[in-house]
């Protein structure tokens, strides 16, 4: 390692920076000329390297904010419960302001914003950086009217959704123990008989993997950054979650940090880091606040900060506020902002584990990852799961005592890797919302159906209407129609005896001609075996939604949040988008299919290995192309 990067290191100076523009903002509301050129001074880099970073990023801003500014969700569900109606009377209200005071400049400025991560309660909308879910469009004007007489109406809470959620789990295994535990076992054990390789193989026996959506195994991340060499070594948690449709973590974040901030402790002990940063999406402000309050706690109780448990480790946290920007989910994105960059993917590899935050190795994993690492090591297995463990031939040792019934020796992770359905391992949250009666964030059995999660956990379809599309992973994956007509799906054989394939299908409820969606297992393994997405975040839409307006809004989604850095998605996300708005306006059928192969042509591109440094240029074209291949009516132009 050059001298120079080991002084990037030992400074910091990008997270300085990042944190300085963050708290400059949040205390004038904007970031003053003189700011900018303080923070450049204060960290000795050009002032145009400050200048670049605010550019970059849609939190920011170089002007004055107004007395009333207003922020109205655009995506997905929200769009689907009317914001745009709500959008459009803002508007109206305000122009009526404007007629009554000709030439008077009004303090009011209303923008769409993307998700808002609140896709169970939509639709959501800031006002003067309030949130208020639910709201009906005359509400909202009145709400707006009081901030411009600078009176504040009292905004919603995240705070009883989260409670529920975690009512309704068994990731807090604190809350369920018996006899009870203290919080932060797991670092106490540890910091009692320091054991990373057994942490490791814990984690390993379990089957966790990571929850945000790429779906790598813990394990092995853990594993690479431990025998990876730097100079130092960090632990980083995403809990950016601004994929439209996915709200889990901020359940977590706000009702169960201590389980956030456990695992991150205890992935900073199995590979000797001593920092961690936890990144959070800036419209979270309680689960901010939460986390803040709970590291303090945490470093009170010895758990975190300085000679933990008085076992002479360290390992320091604090929560880093995201300034803004989709793409920043993205996890060398995410790296950048902490360096106080731009947040424009890196090309991999090398990988995190060997040259992350700083250019050393590091742990990246979301939130709700983190999150499952204290019960997989402190939750002991049922009776039944220890002695199926022992009977299986090379599992795990066994303890024999005449006087008692086999134990096992090691059963860190055993309850988790049983706790999945048809030997699938694990549990985990999915974010479910639209048309349903009961949208929220569930944990649950991996493998289990769409349907049960939709019907046994989320209340069925609202009002009883007929399912008509599911986005399976928020924009991401593109839309899927009620039934899969033959072709959809691959069909994977069977594997025989002499391991090779038979002639049967491996999963023959999936096979024929027309396949009910509620069918397909919610395991991330088959989706891949299969060929459908399977993300965090799932949007259901009932027989009126208007699939095309969807695939339109979230065609822009994806236009606007592009980096820029890719010219294929920086170009084309925009193409797509312009087409798609062509195609819904469009009353000729030759035109429509010249546009049609358009689209088709630039979805094969977007889609080739390579061409994009980081999936959200794969995945721009995806809702039209969904559209396009599965709702657009016969032989029809656009709207007809």
């Amino acid at each position: 390692m050059n001298l120079d990067l080991k002084s990037l290191v030992d400074r910091k100076v990008g997270t300085r920076i990042a944190k300085m523009l963050y708290e400059s903002q949040h205390k004038h509301g904007y970031l003053q000329t003189g700011e900018i050129e303080r923070i450049a001074d204060h960290v000795g880099e050009p002032l145009n390297v400050i200048q670049n970073v605010v550019g970059f990023f849609p939190h920011y801003r170089r002007t004055p904010p107004p007395k009333c500014s207003i922020q109205v969700c655009r995506d997905m569900t929200c769009k689907l419960r009317g914001s745009a109606t709500a959008t459009a009377k803002l508007k109206e209200w305000i122009n009526q302001l404007e007629a009554q005071s000709p030439g008077k400049e009004l303090q009011v400025e209303i923008q769409e914003a993307s998700c808002l991560g609140r896709c169970d309660r939509a639709f959501a909308t800031i006002i003067n950086d309030e949130l208020y879910v639910q709201r009906t469009p005359d509400e909202l004007v009145e709400i707006a009217s009081k901030a411009l007489d600078g009176v504040s109406i009292t905004p919603d809470s995240d705070l009883q959704t989260a409670r529920l959620t975690l009512q309704r789990s068994e990731i807090d295994y604190y809350r369920s123990a018996s006899p009870p535990l203290q919080r932060y076992s797991a670092v106490r054990n540890y910091i009692r008989e320091p054991d990373a390789d057994g942490v490791i193989r814990g984690l390993e026996t379990a089957g966790l993997v990571g929850m945000g959506g790429a779906g790598a195994p813990t394990s092995r991340k853990w594993e690479d950054a431990k025998k990876a060499i730097g100079v130092t070594k960090y632990v980083v948690c995403n809990a950016d979650e601004s994929e439209p449709g996915t709200f889990k973590d901020r359940e977590l974040l706000l009702a169960a940090p201590h389980l956030i901030i456990e695992g991150m402790i205890m992935a900073g002990l199995v590979i000797e880091a001593q920092q961690g940063f936890i990144y959070v999406r800036h419209e979270y402000v309680e689960q901010i606040a939460a986390l803040k309050s709970e590291i303090v706690a945490a470093e009170k109780e010895g758990a975190c900060g300085k000679n933990i448990f008085g076992g002479g480790r360290s390992f320091s946290l604090e929560v880093f506020v995201s300034p803004g920007g989709y793409v920043c989910g993205e996890q060398t994105a995410l790296i950048e902002a902490i360096e106080g960059k731009r947040s424009e993917p890196r090309n991999r590899p090398p990988e995190l584990e060997t040259n992350g935050l700083y250019d050393q190795p590091t742990v990246l994993n979301n939130a709700e990852t983190f999150a499952w690492v204290p019960a997989i090591l402190l939750k002991p297995p049922s009776q039944d799961m220890a002695d199926k463990e022992i009977a299986a031939p090379n599992v795990l040792s066994a303890r024999i005592e005449p006087t008692k019934p086999l134990e096992l020796e090691n059963h860190q992770g055993i309850w988790f890797k049983n706790a999945g359905r048809d030997r699938i391992r694990g549990k985990r949250f999915f974010s479910i919302s639209g048309d349903l009666e009961r949208p929220g964030a569930y944990e649950v059995p991996c493998g289990i159906t769409l349907g049960e999660l939709i019907d046994n956990f989320a209340g069925g379809m609202k009002d009883g209407v007929e399912l008509q599309a599911v986005a399976m992973s928020g924009p991401s994956g593109g839309f899927l129609p009620g039934k899969l007509p033959k072709g959809t799906l691959r069909e994977p054989k069977k594997i025989g005896t002499d391991k090779q394939p038979t002639s049967d299908f491996k999963y023959p409820e999936l096979a024929g001609d027309l396949i009910d969606i509620k069918r397909l297992p919610l395991d991330i393994g088959i989706s891949r075996e299969l060929g459908y997405p399977v993300g965090a975040g799932i949007v259901v839409y009932g027989a009126n939604a208007d699939m095309l307006e969807q695939a339109v809004a979230c065609s822009r989604f994806f236009q606007r949040e592009s980096c820029g850095k890719c010219v294929p998605c920086r170009l084309g996300s925009r193409k797509i988008a312009d087409l798609a708005e062509l195609y819904q306006l469009t009353p000729v059928v030759e035109v429509a299919q010249e546009i049609l192969g358009s689209i088709s042509m630039l979805d094969t591109v977007m889609r080739e290995p390579g061409v994009c440094i980081c999936a959200l240029g794969a995945s721009a074209s995806a809702p039209l192309a969904s559209y396009i291949k599965y709702f657009r009516p016969a032989n029809s132009a656009g709207k007809a």
